[in-house]
C-alpha cells in the first residue's frame, strides 16, 4: 500500500466521520475547510471526533496535538502522521 492510498483512504475515512458527526454534505469537507469557522466545530465536537478517530483509526490523540488541529487537512495528517509512526503516539 503506498503513502497516496493510505494518505486517500485516511481522508475519506476523516471526511465521513465529519459527515456523521456535524451533519454537512459532503461537499462542505474540503482540506482547507475550517473546523470552527467554516464547519462550525465546537469544542464538544472536536473531543467526540478526537474520541471516534481514536477508535476508528486505532490511535491515541493527546490534548495538545486536538488543540493544533485548524482544517479537515490538519486532521488527515496528524491520523497519517500517527498511523506511520505509532511508537511516538
Amino acid at each position: 500500500m503506498t503513502l497516496t492510498t493510505t494518505t486517500n483512504d485516511v481522508d475519506a475515512r476523516v471526511k465521513k466521520l465529519l459527515q456523521v458527526r456535524l451533519g454537512l454534505p459532503e461537499e462542505a469537507l474540503k482540506g482547507d475547510a475550517r473546523l470552527v469557522e467554516d464547519l462550525g466545530m465546537d469544542s464538544l465536537d472536536s473531543v467526540e471526533l478526537a474520541i471516534q478517530m481514536e477508535h476508528e483509526f486505532e490511535i491515541a490523540i493527546s490534548e495538545d496535538l486536538l488543540t493544533e488541529l485548524a482544517t479537515v487537512a490538519d486532521i488527515v495528517g496528524l491520523i497519517a502522521r500517527l498511523r506511520e509512526a505509532p511508537a511516538q503516539a
